[in-house]
């Protein structure tokens, strides 16, 4: 008897996808509840920094005419925890662009800071969307810890979010490894 393993989206490594992906016939689809029913479906790739193209995410795929039993037809992606979901700058880049922010810099100044070779409006639409999820993140984070006392001078209730990520994960990249949702989630 296998025990099921319950779907996991992000991981640290490639060498922990690939042993996720050795082992799909446990893998219980989040969709339908179905085991046995995921295969490999190939890739989604993209720019993963200014001069690289590279494997961004894996697709399985839940085969509805699987022998097993009747998948239902969807293809997750699984992600290195270090990416984000849509966006062609890794999490440490993000990182960078906070800790700038909280810093107190500017968001002209931050962008540069964080070393991101986009246009500054993307730098705003980036800061814009961190102030629309930051209901979920501090949901997402009073889950685990909870906040931190309000400093001095914060007076941001975005930095304020900002400073509960680094006192309870330190990192984009270990929010979306323990929480498995992508950080710039608006649900």
């Amino acid at each position: 008897m296998s025990i099921l393993q319950r779907m996991q989206r992000f991981f640290e490594s490639r060498k922990a996808i690939d042993t996720f992906l050795e082992r799909l016939s446990v893998v219980v689809c989040p969709f339908c509840g179905a085991h046995g029913t995921f295969v490999r479906h190939g890739y989604i790739r993209g720019s993963v920094s200014r001069t690289e193209y590279s494997i961004r995410a894996w697709r399985v795929f839940c085969d509805p005419d699987s022998p097993r039993g009747r998948g239902c037809g969807r293809a997750p992606s699984i992600w290195l925890s270090s990416t984000l979901l849509r966006r062609c700058f890794t999490a440490a880049q993000l990182l960078l662009f906070i800790l700038a922010l909280c810093a107190g810099r500017s968001v002209y100044a931050a962008w540069r800071k964080s070393g991101i070779a986009l246009s500054m409006r993307t730098g705003y639409r980036l800061h814009k969307r961190l102030h629309l999820c930051q209901s979920v993140l501090r949901t997402s984070l009073c889950s685990r810890a909870p906040p931190p006392e309000r400093k001095e001078g914060a007076s941001s209730h975005l930095l304020q979010v900002f400073d509960h990520l680094q006192e309870t994960f330190g990192s984009v990249t270990a929010y979306q490894e323990d929480l498995q949702r992508d950080f710039l989630a608006l649900k």
